[in-house]
Parts: C-alpha cells; sequence; structure tokens
C-alpha cells in the first residue's frame, strides 16, 4: 500500500464521528480522495458502531468535535442540556426502522411482541429512542427492565440467537441481509415523519471554527452530488457495506442526501412533540426552544 502524501500545515482539524452506514459515505469518499485538504481542512474520521447515544457521549466530553447523529437522539440530548448544535441535516429522507426478533424464536405475529424486552445499541441512541416510539404507538409502557443494551448491531446478532427473545429495532435495509439469511425475522416496521440524520457540533467548537464547518460540509455535498450520478453506485453501496445489490438499490432509492445546507424545523417540532408523548422529555418543548437547537450557521426553513 502506497504512503498517503503528508497533510499540509496550516489545516483546520476537524474531529468527526459516525457510523459505519452508507448514509455516512460520501464523507469517507472525501478522505480517500482528499477532497478536505484541498478545502484546508484534516478530518480525523471516527467509526462508531455503538451509534448515536455512544456519540452524544463523545461530543459531552470533547472526544469528538462533530458527529452525525439520529435525529430523535440528537434533538433529545440537546434538549437534555448537551453543549451541541445542529449545524444541518445531513439526510432528508427517513429511517424506515425494522423491528426484528432472533431468527430461532417461533414468533411471528405481533400480539406475541406485547412482553418481550428492547435489545437497544445504547440509552438514547435511535434503537432506544425508536423502541420507546414504537411501544407507545401500540399502548406499551417502558422501563428500564424492558431493555437489553447489545452495543451494536453484531452484538444484536449474537443476542439473537439466544434462547431469550427481544425486539430490535434497526435501520430496515441494514439488516435485509441478516433477515434473508434467517438470523432476523422483521415481524414490522416503522417509518417516522422526519429527516432521519444531522450533524450536530460541539457549541465551543462553533464559537471559533463556523467557516471551517461551511467549508466541511460544502465538500460533503459535492461528494454526495457526484455519488448521486454515478452508474456504478449501486455496487459501491453493495460491496462497501456488505449488501446485496437488491438491497443496495432499495436503500439508495429511498434514501436522499441533504443537497442545499437547510434544516426543516416543524420537523423537529414534530421530533420533540413525539419524544415527549413517548415519555422521553418531561415537558413537550415549544417551537422556540427547538428553535434554540439550532447552530448559528444552520439555514431553517
Amino acid at each position: 500500500m502506497s504512503e498517503q502524501p503528508p497533510i499540509p500545515e496550516g489545516l483546520t482539524t476537524i474531529r468527526l464521528a459516525g457510523v459505519p452506514e452508507p448514509f455516512n459515505l460520501p464523507w469517507i469518499l472525501a478522505l480517500e480522495r482528499r477532497a478536505f485538504v484541498r478545502a484546508k481542512l484534516e478530518v480525523k474520521w471516527h467509526t462508531v458502531p455503538q451509534g448515536t447515544g455512544e456519540m452524544c457521549k463523545m461530543l459531552r466530553e470533547d472526544q469528538v468535535d462533530m458527529a452525525v447523529l439520529v435525529t430523535e437522539g440528537a434533538l433529545r440530548d440537546m434538549l437534555m442540556g448537551s453543549p451541541t448544535r445542529i449545524v444541518t441535516t445531513l439526510v432528508d429522507s427517513p429511517l424506515t426502522w425494522g423491528v426484528h426478533v432472533g431468527g430461532v424464536t417461533t414468533i411471528k405475529e405481533l400480539t406475541e411482541l406485547r412482553e418481550l424486552p428492547f435489545a437497544i445499541s445504547r440509552y438514547n441512541s435511535g434503537s432506544h429512542l425508536m423502541a420507546m416510539v414504537y411501544a407507545k404507538k401500540n399502548g406499551r409502557s417502558l422501563t428500564d427492565k424492558d431493555f437489553i443494551v447489545v452495543n451494536d448491531l453484531a452484538g444484536a446478532v449474537e443476542q439473537a440467537k439466544s434462547k431469550h427473545p427481544a425486539l430490535f429495532l434497526w435501520e430496515k435495509s441494514l439488516t435485509a441481509s441478516y433477515v434473508d439469511k434467517g438470523l432476523f425475522n422483521r415481524v414490522d416496521e416503522i417509518t417516522p415523519d422526519w429527516p432521519s440524520f444531522v450533524v450536530v457540533a460541539r457549541e465551543a467548537f462553533l464559537k471559533d471554527n463556523s467557516d471551517a464547518i461551511a467549508r466541511l460540509m460544502r465538500v460533503f455535498r459535492d461528494q454526495a452530488r457526484g455519488f448521486n450520478e454515478k452508474k456504478s453506485a449501486v455496487d459501491i453501496i453493495a460491496a462497501r457495506y456488505g449488501m446485496t445489490a437488491a438491497n443496495a438499490a432499495e436503500w439508495k432509492r429511498t434514501s436522499k442526501w441533504n443537497l442545499d445546507g437547510t434544516v426543516d424545523l416543524n420537523a423537529l417540532v414534530r421530533v420533540g412533540d413525539t419524544l415527549h408523548q413517548a415519555g422521553m422529555l418531561d415537558e413537550k418543548p415549544t417551537h422556540e426552544v427547538i428553535a434554540r437547537t439550532l447552530a448559528s450557521l444552520a439555514l431553517s426553513k
């Protein structure tokens, strides 16, 4: 493997975290192509398979400057006092969550799911928050005893092999291959009506680096536009993320990166309402409170 050329001096360093999923592919392509360096940025990418809950912790502990989080997890963490702000939406399309049980179980009907615990990656992760939303939708109230922390998708696969059934919510396209192999049975799905991912930054980092963040997002959007036009895009997604061509094509058809840098404030209000209804927020946040979660450079609509 050939050595990478040295990073030039005078670049702004940004520590950026995200899950190893195709939503974040434009970041990886930009790193491989040294597009960030050309924008006078040194991006240090952190892959965090544990998801949003773990990245919220990393942001609070100053381990990273920015992160790509599921929208509901990001918003709840801010409303609970995290010193972070939403910079922009990353993915405009909603996330369809598959509701799964292990392939070794005989459960097939929704009526059999009423008392099962939920396997989650972390508290305050997407899998945790959407489990709460899903339970509320089905007339069920959850407490801590109803959750099993499995860390990541690999941990959920191991839990699914046990004789103790649990429900597990994860992005539908990314679990499709596990369903095809019989490791999971998908018994239901839920699609919230809000954009799936946002980019957040620590307030302290935002204060002095708004221009660098704007350059960072321009690079991302340039890479996303270019990738959308590639005839080989589906094959690249399938190869990099272990998906079948059919599942990768479905993912690309239903997923839409944000290309104009805007944030749908009304959508965030819906997220706040849903989290409150599910018991994840003590008070229903007002429109004004939600608006304060946006960074000053965010373009709202």
